[in-house]
Formats: C-alpha cells, sequence, structure tokens
C-alpha cells in the first residue's frame, strides 16, 4: 500500500518568521495526517520541494504559479512587519501586506485564507478571558494596524466571496518576548512585574507543537470557519510559572497597574472547531514543547 496523498495543500506565507521557524520544527516532529504545508520565503538558497519563492507580495505571479505546481486550497498569512509596536507607518505593513496576499490568493484560486491577527486587538486587560464578540481597544499601533486589517478581511470577504478567518492569537511560546529572552544567557536573570497579588503577568499561550495541530485542524474542517477567532492554549498561564518551569533565574519588579496584569482569550469557539486538540496544556506543557523544538530553529 502506498502512502496517504494529502486531503489538502497549504501554502504557508513567512516561513522565516520567529512563528515560522517554530512551525517548520514542530511539522519534522509529526507524521503526515491529510495536510501538506508549502513554506513562503523571500529567498532561498536551498532547493527545497516543500518552499517556494515570493519575493513582493505586489505581484501575485508567484503564488499564482505555486498553486498551479502545488495545487493549494488553503493559505495561511504570517508574513509580519519589521519594526516597533509603536511605529505606525512600519505597522501598516501588516494591513498592505495582507491586501496583497489576498489579491493573490483570490486569482489563484484559493478558498480558504486564515491570517495571524493578534489578541493585541482587545487592548488592556481584565479579570475575564476576551470574547471573539467583546469590543475592540488598541493601545499601540501595532495594536490598530490588526484592527484595521481585520476590517479589511472582512470587507474583501463579503465583497469577493472568499472565505478569510482572522486568527486572534496569543502569546506563542517560543515566539514571544519572555521565553525569548529565557533562551539568552545575555539577559539572565530576567526582571518580571510581579502585582499585588503575588503573581506575575498572566496571558493565553500557546506551545508551537499545540499551535501547528491547531492550524492543521483549521485547514481540514469541514466547518465554516468564523470571521475572528481567538488562538491560543485552554488555561492561561503566569509569566512566572513559565520561568520556573523553564529554570530560568528572575527577579522581582513590582507593579501595580492591573490593566497589565491579565489579558488572556476565551477559546470555546476554537475547541468546538479544534475537537481532536487538546488545548489543556499549563505551563510545564507549554515550556516542554518550545525545549523540544527550540534546537531545531
Amino acid at each position: 500500500m502506498g502512502p496517504v496523498m494529502p486531503d489538502h495543500h497549504a501554502a504557508y506565507l513567512g516561513a522565516s518568521g520567529r512563528i515560522g521557524r517554530l512551525l517548520r520544527a514542530a511539522q519534522r516532529q509529526v507524521s503526515e495526517n491529510g495536510v501538506a504545508l508549502f513554506w513562503q520565503y523571500r529567498t532561498l538558497d536551498i532547493p527545497d520541494e516543500a518552499a517556494f519563492l515570493w519575493s513582493d507580495f505586489n505581484d501575485p505571479a508567484p503564488l499564482v504559479a505555486a498553486q498551479a505546481r502545488h495545487g493549494f486550497d488553503r493559505f495561511l498569512i504570517f508574513s509580519g512587519a519589521i519594526g516597533a509596536k509603536d511605529d505606525s507607518e512600519a505597522m501598516q505593513a501588516h494591513v498592505t501586506n495582507v491586501n496583497h496576499a489576498l489579491t493573490a490568493a483570490l486569482k489563484a484560486g484559493i478558498p480558504r485564507v486564515l491570517v495571524a491577527s493578534s489578541s493585541a486587538v482587545y487592548g488592556l486587560g481584565r479579570e475575564q478571558p476576551f470574547h471573539e464578540e467583546d469590543a475592540l481597544a488598541p493601545i499601540n499601533a501595532y495594536g490598530r494596524a490588526k484592527v484595521e486589517m481585520e476590517a479589511l478581511c472582512a470587507r474583501r470577504a463579503e465583497t469577493e466571496g472568499i472565505e478569510i478567518c482572522a486568527l486572534r492569537i496569543g502569546n506563542v511560546a517560543g515566539a514571544d518576548m519572555l521565553l525569548r529572552n529565557a533562551a539568552s544567557r545575555s539577559v539572565h536573570p530576567l526582571t518580571l512585574d510581579i502585582f499585588p497579588d503575588g503573581q506575575g503577568p498572566q496571558r493565553s499561550y500557546i506551545g508551537p507543537m499545540t499551535l501547528f495541530s491547531v492550524l492543521r485542524a483549521l485547514i481540514a474542517t469541514q466547518e465554516s470557519l468564523p470571521p475572528v477567532l481567538n488562538l491560543a492554549g485552554g488555561r492561561p498561564v503566569r509569566m512566572n510559572d513559565l520561568l520556573e518551569a523553564a529554570a530560568v533565574p528572575w527577579v522581582r519588579c513590582k507593579r501595580t497597574d492591573p490593566g497589565h496584569q491579565n489579558i488572556t482569550l476565551d477559546t470555546t469557539r476554537l475547541s468546538v472547531l479544534c475537537p481532536g486538540v487538546d488545548l489543556s496544556g499549563g505551563a510545564v506543557e507549554i515550556v516542554r514543547e518550545w525545549q523540544v523544538l527550540r534546537a531545531m530553529v
């Protein structure tokens, strides 16, 4: 009996980014299960049959040609902007890049697109997790650009008949600033904000292996995807617990601003769409996923 052919071929825009590198490492840890991913690069020095070149998103031809070659029926737009998160001009690339990529997806006839948005669209935190229907109140240029990008996706989905889902992603272990700093010996010990209750910031994290499983499930599901979707693990974690799980030395910095302590996501809708993915991992499991892939990135 020959190998099972994948049911879906997906193009991933942003293979050399922080999340892209983790996902490529995750792919090497799992067996094929009906989804084949192909990785986009702006430059490619080593030939790779699972990669394709696309240097200028203004030109849809490379994606159209890659689709004709590989038969993409799914498209993941994870290419980000370069610059500080409070630089409005630099962050505008989140909007323009997605706009160009959607035009190319339409020309290539790709019917489902997943676009990386961010929990930053919600703004300051609160005691309760954010639901997808909650009001958006971003506090920096990065969050405002993601809100504008989501609005663009909604307009184009409605007017052009393509399924577009904006993924409001929480913190991805290993792509986030905390664990990236934890991996750098030059910044030890880390300084972590500690609030009056004795705890550090609480966030919705997801391990990179679990993220890979979630994306494969969203690629493969026969259910229609919503316009926006929170994407994170089902259990918010404290950053101090992550550092303890990673055995990283850290020191306390007192902070009293409650708006920065709890920024978490309700993932009920995600769990319904991905019933076969375990989203229950806590700090230990999340750190373990990162450590497994860390040496491969």
